[in-house]
């Protein structure tokens, strides 16, 4: 055998191992469908003890009064281990088969909080950003009363926040190409629709900039209050790659 084929052979056997949608830190034992004793590793905090436990109750036990349970600590567990695509899929799973389950709306923030854990800084893609804030917003809408309705909130805040960054980046970056129609485009988005972020001081002070620069007098009040037009003037393609280079601006205060 020569050494690429044993090298191959060794790789596969890792991935047997480790199981369909599994890790290779779960293969290290089977499981057994016992809800409390899954439960007992959990609450000391084993949660690599106690994953195969509440797999095996979860498939064995699709229906019963604990499934729903099993599910939310099972993702809790994958949480924990940073496994955040194998935690979705299990508050996912809790949602979508238990909609009559006290942990829905758990099952809902802990959802948004693996996107959260996924998402990336201002300069980069924001698809999880987007994707967290949608969930954590249906939170707040649908469990106002929830204790943990302060925790979504300071998130929305924050993740906002990173999204009018972006915007600042583009307006930023378009401004330092002279390209001052994109520039007012990106700069007029973030005073629209994140007029309450901490990057709006900012904003305002490169778009008077860039006002001045094209001989222009703004009305920055009324660039809070009016949409910028897309028609024309949203720049084709996006500023990602160049952002990606461009070093994040510091925090204001």
């Amino acid at each position: 055998m020569t050494r690429w084929a044993a090298i191959l052979l060794f790789a596969l056997s890792l991935l047997s191992w480790a199981g369909c949608g599994g890790t290779l830190k779960e293969g290290r034992r089977e499981g057994t469908p016992d809800f409390r004793a899954a439960k007992t590793e959990y609450d000391r905090g084993n949660y690599l003890d106690a994953i195969p436990d509440f797999k095996a109750y979860v498939e064995q036990y699709p229906g019963t009064d604990l499934t729903d349970d099993a599910l939310y600590y099972l993702g809790r567990c994958y949480l924990q281990e940073k496994e955040y695509a194998l935690a979705s899929a299990q508050f996912d799973r809790l949602l979508r088969d238990f909609p009559t389950s006290p942990l829905q709306a758990d099952a809902l923030l802990e959802l948004a909080r693996c996107d959260d854990l996924q998402s990336h800084p201002a300069p980069l893609d924001q698809t999880e950003t987007e994707r967290a804030l949608t969930r954590y917003n249906q939170f707040v809408e649908q469990y106002p009363s929830h204790a943990r309705v302060g925790e979504a909130k300071a998130r929305i805040q924050a993740l906002r926040d990173r999204l009018a960054e972006k915007l600042l980046l583009s307006g930023r970056l378009y401004r330092k190409l002279s390209k001052y129609t994109a520039s007012e485009f990106y700069l007029k988005r973030l005073l629209h629709e994140y007029p309450d972020s901490k990057w709006v001081a900012e904003a305002t002070r490169l778009l008077r900039e860039v006002a001045a620069r094209r001989g222009r007098t703004e009305s920055i009040e009324a660039e809070k209050k009016n949409p910028p037009a897309r028609t024309g003037q949203e720049p084709k393609g996006k500023p990602d790659e160049r952002l990606r280079g461009v070093q994040t601006s510091k925090s204001p205060g």
